[in-house]
């Protein structure tokens, strides 16, 4: 086939994904757009993708998560849209185009999938993310450079809410904390979208009005990101910093405040990574890879933890349920339920290499079994 493609993001997948289309015979125009876009409307890159359709014959239009501006201007050429998530919880106001019958749209998140074909869409599929296990096996990695006992890459995630509750009465202000309290403590089970009701969305967009005419009118999605982020960020700043004193800890990230390093003083900061060559050595060279999952995404497997077990690495996550079906819990990577639980288990296979070696090894089968980019792709032309 014919495909044409677009990455909007700098998708850590793209490059894999065209790749292994090529590989099984495809023709790809992989276009990279980095203009910057509207999801719903944009004439700059709806013009663009015209003149990329006229250029070319094409049987197919295919990206990285589910883009609307895409898909109306494959619903007027009457021709096939095909998106693939490896974001969790989609960042999508509404489901405007989702219906559309050029659309086949799949998430990596079952809840996800789950969601919205419960809102009556019937070509939405559930399909988990893969690993280029070929690519990370050519990476060499430097080990004097990237060696550690424990590594994290990823964000903090530094949220609004802070500021947001600043502006609540005190009841808001109160409930706000019982549920970051509640959620905080919970692992294998998400409360936030239940406990942030539209109703007590609109108290707080009374509250703000009460205040000021020109106040910010927050919707119940954002306040639930705001407390989904800032429970992660509380879950990753208490890691950082109990492990930092005890054990040689290494944090890969480009986003990182002044506050941030004040409270890390004991966290070697080594500035971000780059996916492709970089990010495996990490993964492979340090004795524990933490994986903290993003509160917000509430099922599905992150695309981290795949690569750091087909990198060969041994992945410390915080429980996840697709996780623990797909993968043994202890034998072949290794969760935990608690912040407690998460210092024991690093303290403890810290201390046994053998047995974190071979856990990591069998993390890595396990994925050049069932996580590989050839079986994915043949479930997203079939």
């Amino acid at each position: 086939m014919n495909i044409l493609l677009y990455d909007f993001l700098n998708s850590y997948i793209q490059y894999d994904l065209v790749y292994y289309l090529q590989k099984a015979g495809h023709k790809c125009n992989n276009v990279l757009y980095r203009e910057g876009i509207d999801k719903y409307e944009d004439e700059a890159f709806t013009a663009r993708m015209e003149k990329d359709l006229s250029e070319g014959s094409y049987d197919l239009v295919l990206t990285t998560n589910f883009w609307p501006v895409v898909s109306k201007v494959c619903k007027s050429h009457d021709l096939r849209y095909v998106s693939w998530f490896f974001d969790s919880p989609p960042n999508l106001p509404t489901t405007e185009c989702m219906d559309y019958s050029c659309n086949e749209i799949f998430f990596f998140a079952r809840v996800d999938y789950e969601t919205y074909k419960a809102m009556g869409l019937t070509n939405v599929h559930y399909l988990p993310l893969a690993v280029n296990v070929e690519r990370l096996n050519g990476v060499r990695t430097d080990y004097c450079k990237y060696e550690s006992e424990i590594s994290f890459v990823g964000r903090l995630y530094e949220s609004m809410l802070p500021s947001l509750t600043s502006h609540m009465d005190e009841y808001q202000r109160g409930y706000i904390d019982g549920v970051v309290n509640v959620q905080t403590q919970l692992y294998g089970g998400y409360i936030i979208d239940d406990a942030i009701t539209e109703e007590f969305t609109d108290s707080v967009r009374k509250r703000y009005r009460s205040l000021s005419e020109k106040a910010i009118q927050v919707t119940k999605k954002e306040l639930a990101w705001a407390v989904a982020s800032y429970v992660t960020h509380l879950e990753r700043m208490t890691l950082l910093s109990v492990l930092s004193q005890r054990h040689q800890f290494k944090l890969y990230t480009y986003d990182l405040s002044d506050k941030e390093k004040e409270l890390l003083p004991k966290v070697e900061f080594m500035g971000s990574v780059n996916y492709l060559d970089e990010m495996p050595q990490v993964f492979r060279a340090s004795k524990i890879n933490l994986c903290p999952v993003l509160k917000a995404n509430r099922s599905g497997i992150p695309l981290r933890a795949l690569d750091i077990m087909g990198c060969g690495g041994f992945l410390l996550s915080s429980y996840q349920s697709e996780l623990y079906e797909y993968f043994l819990d202890g034998q072949e990577c290794v969760m935990y339920t608690s912040l407690e639980d998460a210092v024991a288990k690093t303290e403890f296979y810290l201390q046994h290499d053998d047995l974190r070696k071979a856990i990591a090894a069998a993390g890595t089968a396990r994925i050049e079994e069932a996580f590989r980019y050839e079986d994915r792709i043949e479930e997203l032309l079939k």
